[in-house]
């Protein structure tokens, strides 16, 4: 697992944290982090949803404030399964149903091929997915390591460059070091 988990587990926070890959123009967050692909179904729920989108929320309107525009993806392709009870017709829209009654600015389920097309962009401030790689990996082809990572839900705050440890870079003065500076920058203001 990630330093994510580490610290939520560490912390008495198993379910009650949500990571951000947050860039002023475009931030994302998987409702799932480091989990195999065949796992991710078993770890979604409307409560992780929900305190996922509560999580956000609160650290757009004490850090931005603003109340964050936000787009949730469904799982299957095209949010769509070839059985009548998949996670979007159960978890995911009811999830979204919940939240905009209360006032959350949400919208989707959204198919994940689609919602980083430039139309949608503008749209929103933020986008969750259901699992890691299907946020992130967008986010790094529009952004490169212009982001950061943020811990939401920690009684303490969390921020690091938005890229894990690649051991074949150690020793060559070859890793990009904008994410690091923007991390700094983040704690500085």
């Amino acid at each position: 697992m990630g330093i994510t988990e580490y610290l939520a587990k560490k912390n008495g926070k198993k379910n009650e944290v949500a990571m951000l890959i947050f860039n002023k123009k475009l931030s994302v967050s998987p409702v799932t982090t480091h989990l195999a692909l065949k796992d991710v179904h078993k770890h979604i729920s409307k409560q992780k949803i929900y305190t996922h989108i509560k999580l956000i929320t609160e650290f757009y309107k004490k850090n931005l404030k603003k109340k964050p525009k936000i787009a949730i993806t469904g799982l299957n392709p095209h949010c769509e399964s070839n059985f009548k009870n998949s996670e979007e017709n159960t978890i995911i829209i009811p999830a979204i149903k919940n939240l905009k009654s209360k006032n959350f600015k949400i919208e989707g389920p959204f198919p994940a091929d689609t919602i980083f097309m430039q139309a949608h962009l503008k749209k929103y401030d933020v986008i969750v997915g259901m699992y890691h790689d299907q946020v992130l990996t967008s986010m790094k082809a529009l952004f490169g390591f212009d982001a950061i990572n943020i811990t939401l839900g920690l009684p303490f705050v969390r921020i690091s460059p938005d890229h894990g440890p690649n051991s074949s870079m150690l020793g060559k003065n070859l890793s990009d070091p904008k994410s690091l500076t923007k991390a700094l920058k983040f704690l500085d203001k």
